[in-house]
């Protein structure tokens, strides 16, 4: 028990800490090992506990047992760094990993659908007379108007909604589009 080193430590002799770092390591380390933490974890809470005395002397005017101070702080210390390490690993395991695994097993399936969905609309495109798929590519995949269509190929803009129309009726009629998307957009227009 260092007494004398605790009061000149708390007068701000710097070399007072030094010693109550030396005579107490041992005794916190043991204690650290004793409660059931590694070497790491030990010597790591060991060195937080002497930042903090260290930092905040000036508030620790008021203690008189050190060595119980010291212990006390040591096992607050070490019980907060292990219940951070089970949180971290709790989320780490729980939240990110099983969210990772179903986002990727989701997206996959989500790329296969639409791969589905991409053959199906092209297969169902081929039946389309070329005018209508001239029509239609125009339309959904370049964004045009019925308006700018119609200046394009020389139709009216009516004309042009009557054929896009007609085109989505003979695509949402193959067998090859069986789909409430294709409903939607037949409504669409």
């Amino acid at each position: 028990m260092d007494v004398n080193s605790w009061k000149e430590f708390l007068q701000g002799d710097e070399k007072a800490f030094s010693s109550l770092y030396r005579s107490y390591f041992n005794e916190l380390f043991a204690y650290g090992l004793k409660i059931g933490f590694d070497e790491e974890v030990c010597k790591d809470a060991i060195q937080d506990v002497f930042y903090k005395i260290y930092i905040s002397r000036n508030q620790l005017t008021h203690i008189r047992n050190i060595e119980s101070y010291l212990l006390h702080c040591l096992k607050n210390r070490l019980f907060d760094i292990h219940n951070l390490e089970t949180k971290i690993n709790h989320i780490n395991y729980n939240d990110i990993i099983l969210e990772s695994e179903n986002s990727v097993v989701e997206k996959i399936i989500e790329e296969e659908t639409e791969l589905q969905w991409e053959s199906k609309i092209k297969q169902s495109l081929k039946t389309l007379p070329p005018k209508q798929r001239k029509i239609i590519y125009y339309h959904y995949q370049l964004n045009l108007s019925f308006d700018e269509i119609a200046a394009l190929l020389d139709m009216t803009p009516e004309a042009v909604k009557k054929s896009t129309y007609r085109a989505l009726q003979k695509m949402r009629g193959s067998q090859q589009l069986k789909n409430p998307f294709f409903t939607f957009l037949f409504f669409v227009l």
